[in-house]
């Protein structure tokens, strides 16, 4: 055999042994959390909450450090994420934007180019009207929107989470669900508010907080606790469900054992009553998956996505 010339088992021998070292010394160095969101935002908030609590518990040698890098609707962070040097030090925290956006092509890459590390936490979304409004609840809303197709408006974000989901619902309940543009969470609950559209997908913690709202549909497994008269689309007969599952993902290449160990740390803080208590405070709850389940899991979303994506077009 030539000199510097190694087989193929040589080659996958020595990768594993490199990795392993790195993985040893891991980490050596603050580790970049990039959220694709200015900051203060929900997203923003959850991602150090989680890191403060890491960091508490002292369960990584080198601090997390947030990175927020906005504009381009999230894609300039999810790009930095993924062009980054996959050595372990560079993390994307993101929820379906990244889905949605390829789905629609505002990204011309999949979140499957990325390794996923581990989901955390998640909030599902929920269809929510105003007072003015004239829809009593969901079957109201259902009625209204086949008797008048398009006409009933939604304000929405075209393109994002919120825009799917009604979609995904409309397609399972064969109704055509007329949008305004409005604008992110705070713009479309504005909208309702003032009556100028029917309803919005939004996540659940206003509507609680605001007697002005009310929601139609929840589109979470269950009833969300603090909405115990919202119906699931389920319990209405329709297989929706739709949440903002923020997942920490890696670079293509990032060494399988420094995932694992990244992913036992994250494992390890949701088992924290204190981070638990903190997370369902803010709106979300907390959820760990990793490894095979969570690859299934996304893949799953995905496909959930993808059937409507044509729709939004």
């Amino acid at each position: 055999m030539p000199k510097g010339v190694l087989t193929a088992g040589a080659l996958a021998l020595s990768t594993m042994m490199a990795n392993g070292v790195v993985a040893q010394g891991y980490p050596e160095k603050p580790i970049q959390v990039v959220v694709p969101f200015a900051a203060g935002g929900q997203g923003d908030v959850m991602a150090r909450l989680v890191i403060q609590r890491i960091e508490e518990l002292d369960l990584l040698e080198q601090p997390m450090v947030v990175v927020n890098v906005p504009g381009g609707a999230a894609t300039i962070g999810m790009r930095q994420a993924k062009d980054a040097d996959p050595d372990g030090y560079t993390l994307l925290y993101i929820h379906q934007t990244m889905m949605t956006s390829e789905l629609t092509g505002v990204l011309d890459f999949s979140y499957a180019d990325l390794v996923p590390v581990a989901e955390t936490n998640f909030s599902c979304l929920l269809t929510a009207t105003a007072e003015g409004s004239g829809i009593t609840d969901a079957a109201d809303w259902i009625a209204q929107v086949k008797e008048n197709p398009r006409a009933v408006k939604e304000a929405t974000l075209v393109g994002s989470i919120a825009h799917f989901t009604t979609e995904m619902f409309a397609k399972a309940a064969d109704m055509k669900v007329g949008y305004v543009n409005a604008g992110g969470g705070a713009d479309r609950i504005a909208s309702i508010l003032g009556n100028h559209t029917k309803s919005a997908v939004v996540v659940a913690t206003p509507v609680v907080r605001n007697p002005k709202l009310s929601a139609l549909v929840y589109y979470g497994e269950e009833r969300h606790p603090d909405l115990p008269d919202t119906p699931t689309a389920k319990e209405l007969g329709y297989d929706v469900v739709s949440c903002l599952d923020n997942v920490w993902y890696a670079p293509a290449g990032t060494p399988d054992e420094v995932v694992a160990k990244l992913a036992g740390v994250f494992e390890q803080v949701t088992k924290d009553p204190q981070l638990i208590e903190t997370i369902e405070t803010k709106g979300d709850e907390v959820l760990f998956v990793a490894g095979d389940a969570l690859k299934a899991r996304l893949a799953t979303i995905y496909d959930d996505l993808s059937a409507v994506a044509g729709n939004l077009r």
